[in-house]
């Protein structure tokens, strides 16, 4: 099974290439969530294959190494903006499959989520961004079984924001999957 092939990862970069993209109206950023959505999607894909037996633990962490490796190939997009927005957004790819890569692991804390995110600013601030990482992957295993990540104030200029946009979107995808099956829930409800 191929969770993301790379004509997936192709056609996003076609898609920012057309796309028009300024600063100036946040709007035109969309495409870069759409994206990284997409990446999520795939990952509960792999999630999902796993939990339903199709594929081993060892199969989704190779799936999501591939992944990873899309995201981390330089593409020339001719324009500043788009290039530094590619990585921010890949920063946030980063954290969402350390996160599911986690999750397959089993790794996870007792920490709250506050002491986490408090633990990966100190890491970040002594340059150690592998210990980072890893505090904001943990939150994201938390987040991937339900919980909600809290309102935070984080230092303007952090890595650790591009990664915690990260894990917010995997919140953002559990909630409108909830949605979704309640929808689903509602629909087969009236037709009986």
């Amino acid at each position: 099974m191929d969770f993301y092939p790379e004509a997936r990862i192709q056609n996003w970069i076609k898609k920012i290439e057309e796309s028009e993209v300024s600063v100036e109206y946040p709007n035109s950023l969309s495409v870069f969530d759409q994206m990284l959505e997409d990446t999520i999607i795939a990952c509960f894909g792999i999630l999902n294959a796993v939990k339903d037996r199709e594929i081993k633990k060892d199969d989704a962490l190779k799936e999501l190494e591939k992944i990873l490796s899309y995201f981390g190939k330089d593409y020339n997009f001719k324009s500043d903006i788009k290039t530094q927005m590619f990585i921010i957004t890949s920063e946030a790819v980063r954290a969402v499959v350390e996160s599911f890569k986690y999750y397959f692991e089993g790794k996870t804390s007792k920490k709250s989520i506050h002491e986490l995110i408090k633990e990966a600013i100190e890491r970040e601030k002594e340059k150690k961004l592998d210990s980072a990482l890893d505090a904001i992957a943990r939150i994201g295993v938390r987040v991937i079984k339900g919980e909600t990540l809290p309102e935070m104030n984080l230092p303007e200029d952090s890595l650790i924001i591009s990664w915690l946009d990260g894990i917010d979107a995997i919140s953002m995808v559990v909630e409108l999957s909830k949605i979704d099956t309640s929808k689903e829930t509602q629909e087969d409800e009236d037709s009986e």
